[in-house]
């Protein structure tokens, strides 16, 4: 359940394989945040082997590299080769795109009737053979087996493994600025601008004609939280008076910026019990400071359908158990990052607070999409 990029991924693959799932969105219309996703060779491997190249070459924007910059003035302080080296060395390019676009991309590879919205699932019944969801308009949905896909919050999460979220002193921000109303920069490329307590980084949706940008910075108490366009805009300058005049000149052109707080959940020990999984967010949120939320969803997506694909009833929940085995040896290292991230940004935040020089937080660098 969950119609968002993990859940519809998952409903494109199994159906690859022969299986018909319906996928439960609570939203009447559902519709993805208006920012950029960036969808690096080993998701395209994986799109593409549910269908989805073709239109993923006519969406995609193909960025040239990475530049990681000095969030003063701009200057290079790294470089990292995509484009068609990329492509060579890893079999596959790496595609910038809007996320409203991919998921546009996969609804469009799911016959009429596979989502069903306004789908507010209350309780989920795990039986012996089957489970029930429990729907707040009085419907009752009968299944197999049951994915929850359906985020941090999941409600299927909190029913079968109980979790509470975290909200982290952090505000994630991210905007959409069209390219006709910035200095041309020349070829199509990623850029991040890191400093000690928060970042900056932006890249090319829309064939080019847009960029999408997005920013991790410490939480205050009353800035950002406006829902006036212009205030928001205000507020996200003041957050970053003095750096660079292509970061400043991105935030004062944006059309849109949205503002989000992180959440943070215990480690689950396990992602399946009896005939219901967890995957995507519902199972892992990733922070914000590596662009891995999507690629792990997909990920998850794509293995669990090449498991289900030979499963019977009385053989599910072995295979969740090796889905939920498999998936998290995976992807423990990278949570573990995450976490040693959020460990330095809070400690270089409290020593600028102090007075106290700092660089950038260890591995930061990574955030334009390596």
């Amino acid at each position: 359940m969950g119609a968002g990029i993990a859940g519809l991924t998952l409903a494109v693959a199994l159906r690859r394989h022969g299986i018909t799932p319906v996928v439960l969105e609570q939203s009447h219309h559902p519709a993805p945040p208006g920012t950029g996703v960036q969808v690096p060779p080993s998701v395209v491997h994986r799109l593409r082997r549910i269908g989805l190249g073709e239109a993923l070459d006519r969406r995609g924007v193909r960025p040239t590299g990475v530049d990681v910059l000095d969030w003063r003035d701009g200057s290079p302080l790294e470089e990292l080769t995509l484009g068609p080296d990329c492509e060579r060395r890893f079999g596959a390019p790496y595609y910038t795109m809007l996320r409203s676009e991919l998921h546009a991309t996969l609804l469009e590879a799911l016959p009429a009737g596979t989502v069903r919205t306004g789908s507010y699932v209350t309780d989920v019944l795990d039986g012996t053979d089957v489970v029930t969801l429990c729907c707040a308009d009085g419907t009752r949905v009968r299944a197999e087996a049951v994915i929850a896909a359906d985020g941090a919050h999941s409600t299927v999460r909190q029913a079968v493994l109980p979790a509470v979220p975290r909200p982290l002193q952090l505000r994630v921000c991210r905007g959409l600025a069209p390219a006709a109303r910035l200095p041309d920069t020349g070829e199509a490329r990623i850029r991040v601008w890191p400093r000690a307590d928060r970042y900056f980084t932006c890249y090319p949706v829309e064939g080019g004609h847009t960029l999408s940008f997005g920013a991790v910075l410490p939480s205050e108490p009353g800035q950002l939280e406006s829902w006036a366009p212009r205030r928001r805009i205000d507020d996200l300058l003041a957050a970053f008076a003095g750096w660079s005049d292509e970061v400043t000149g991105l935030v004062a052109a944006a059309e849109w910026i949205g503002v989000w707080t992180p959440q943070q959940l215990p480690p689950a020990s396990t992602w399946n019990r009896g005939r219901v999984a967890l995957m995507g967010d519902a199972a892992h949120p990733v922070l914000p400071f590596l662009p891995q939320g999507l690629a792990q969803s997909v990920e998850d997506a794509v293995a669990l359908a090449d498991l289900l694909r030979t499963a019977t009833g009385p053989t599910v929940e072995a295979v969740l158990e090796r889905y939920a085995a498999a998936r998290q040896g995976q992807i423990g290292s990278l949570q573990e990052l995450s976490q040693e991230l959020l460990d330095s940004l809070t400690e270089l935040r409290a020593a600028s607070e102090a007075g106290v020089a700092a660089g950038p937080p260890r591995g930061l660098e990574d955030v334009g999409g390596r």
